[in-house]
């Protein structure tokens, strides 16, 4: 029987690792959370969408194993708890999220947040106001 550490190792050549960019992402999260410049914004809540994309160095044999890379339930995790903060600014979430994700992994070398809110109160119909960091 062929294990996946044969075939993984089989196909990447020391030459290709060295260029190989690794990305490890969360799309879609979705939460109720209470940001907003507006005081009615922080007390009545909103739906807010989040992604994370990572780029991370596996220039070294991940070998199978989690602790190798970056595990995407910690990501998860951070970003759970960091959304159940109260902000103002959705660049200040964003920016958090990304600092964080950032001194827990080491591993990562660019972390890219976007932080959309759904129907932002802006006196029109939009689907959504959007903030993009990136580290």
């Amino acid at each position: 029987m062929v294990s996946s550490k044969d075939l993984s190792s089989a196909y990447i050549y020391e030459s290709d690792r060295e260029k190989m960019k690794t990305k490890v992402s969360l799309k879609g999260m979705k939460f109720y959370s209470y940001h907003g410049f507006y005081e009615s914004e922080r007390r009545l809540g909103n739906n807010f969408i989040l992604d994370v994309e990572t780029e991370v160095d596996l220039s070294v044999d991940p070998d199978d194993q989690i602790d190798l890379t970056v595990n995407y339930e910690s990501i998860y995790a951070i970003c759970n708890k960091i959304m159940q903060l109260k902000y103002k600014l959705l660049e200040s979430v964003a920016y958090d999220i990304a600092y964080k994700v950032k001194t827990d992994f080491p591993i990562v070398s660019n972390v890219k947040v976007t932080l959309a809110k759904l129907n932002p109160p802006v006196g029109g119909k939009v689907d959504k106001s959007e903030v993009i960091i990136e580290l």
